[in-house]
């Protein structure tokens, strides 16, 4: 539990100053809840610990923070403060989220620009002289993410590519179909703890739509 015991302490000396007294026990039960666990031993048990500096993202669990300290008679917001300035100089090439709404928003935004921008894709846009080409995709597992145990999350997506383009073009209400995979691997059992996400896709384009 050496980065656990380590970012405790940090936040108990980033806290003191501000006149937030922290026992261990405390500090290390609260790190441990915005990482995902119900209790200490929990994530003792868990192996996290050891993947934690391999993760790309790290995505607090604010809800589960806020009720632990609560029930320990501590501010979160301030514990959140603290804790997100010692995880940030702790693990300087990780993105830190305040929560999953927060993660998935940044998720969805870059797996939209990876479309518009494949290879593929933008030869088909080209061959239409269409303009400023647009996704529409849902990725179909936000809902349920929280029902994954631990395992790595692939799906597979479709969607369509649209374009601005004068009606009297060739391609005129054509469509572009995309599909591929999103995959992101999970470096813990707690929902969304740490993941590491990436994104595969192939094209089966069949021309272009235009978007009014």
């Amino acid at each position: 539990m050496t980065h656990l015991s380590a970012i405790a302490f940090a936040v108990r000396q980033a806290a003191a100053p501000q006149g937030i007294a922290l026992s261990t026990g405390h500090a290390q039960q609260l790190v441990a809840a915005a990482l995902g666990h119900n209790n200490l031993a929990s994530y003792q048990a868990s192996g996290d610990d050891v993947r934690l500096p391999e993760a790309a993202d790290i995505v607090l669990d604010s809800e589960r923070l806020h009720a632990r300290a609560a029930t320990l008679g501590h501010n979160g917001h301030a514990f959140v403060q603290a804790l997100t300035a010692v995880l940030r100089a702790r693990f300087p090439d990780a993105e830190l989220y305040d929560d999953h709404e927060a993660w998935l928003m940044v998720v969805q935004s870059h797996f939209e620009l990876a479309i518009i921008n494949d290879d593929s894709v933008e030869s088909e846009v080209a061959m239409t002289n269409g303009t400023s080409p647009q996704v529409d995709v849902d990725l179909p597992w936000w809902d349920t993410l929280g029902e994954y145990d631990g395992d790595n999350l692939s799906v597979e997506f479709e969607s369509l590519v649209t374009v601005d383009q004068d009606e009297d073009r060739t391609y005129y209400r054509d469509e572009i179909d995309v599909h591929g995979t999103l995959t992101v691997e999970r470096l813990s059992r707690a929902p969304i703890l740490v993941a590491v996400a990436s994104m595969s896709s192939t094209q089966n384009c069949g021309g272009l739509r235009g978007a009014k």
